[in-house]
């Protein structure tokens, strides 16, 4: 696709916005989820890194979609690309084929792929619960409800900023790399895990001690 084709980068160069460096760390971001991801990381707002999630307008949720969408974004070295994908319906029967298909051209693409089993929604239940409570949640809709227990409610299209503070970030990096740890199954978990801690752990390397949140800290400490 010819870059006159695609949609700009989110944030402009130096060249067309003075007031706006160049060196600040932009991270595009397109998932299957239409509501929950842009809201969450629309929560955080941190100095010199930019996180831009690809709307998803089309309702089109397929790894294949997701990776079509972001492609169409223009790019700059030192900018990342990302994939958020659930594992929920899509890697059983006819689905797997062109999931894994999609996971081997976003590796050639340099594309970055963060999945979560079976939903987003794990990732975000990590931030109140310790790891081991979400082991024995058989769907999606399980985890919804679990959500809804540790949070007294939950809506995917109106998440609320108190229910993620910055501490609890941290404690979600950690957690879910001891779950992850603990998962076999390659590209294709075994059971049930949330990989975004890698997206957090990139986002975080990309940052100065002074750009980050106090809170965030431990996460700097803790990188490889």
């Amino acid at each position: 696709m010819s870059l006159l084709n695609r949609q700009p980068r989110p944030i402009p160069t130096r060249d067309k916005d003075p007031d706006r460096l160049r060196d600040d760390r932009l991270f595009i971001i397109a998932c299957d989820d239409t509501y929950a991801p842009q809201q969450y990381f629309g929560f955080f707002r941190l100095t010199r890194v930019q996180i831009h999630v690809v709307p998803t307008l089309d309702n089109t949720s397929s790894a294949e979609a997701v990776l079509k969408r972001l492609l169409n974004y223009e790019y700059e070295e030192g900018d990342e690309r990302w994939m958020l994908l659930d594992t929920d319906h899509v890697t059983q029967g006819t689905h797997l084929r062109g999931f894994l298909r999609a996971l081997r051209d976003a590796e050639d693409q340099g594309i970055k792929v963060a999945l979560s089993m079976p939903c987003f929604e794990l990732w975000l239940l990590l931030h109140h619960v310790d790891e081991g409570q979400v082991l024995n949640l058989q769907n999606a809709g399980e985890v919804e409800a679990a959500l809804r227990v540790a949070l007294g409610e939950y809506n995917k299209t109106r998440l609320k900023e108190e229910h993620y503070p910055r501490a609890s970030v941290t404690e979600a990096v950690v957690r879910a790399e001891r779950l992850n740890d603990s998962v076999l199954g390659g590209d294709i978990p075994n059971a049930n895990t949330s990989r975004v801690y890698q997206l957090w752990r990139s986002i975080v390397s990309k940052a100065l001690p002074s750009q980050l949140p106090p809170e965030l800290h431990p996460l700097l400490e803790r990188n490889p």
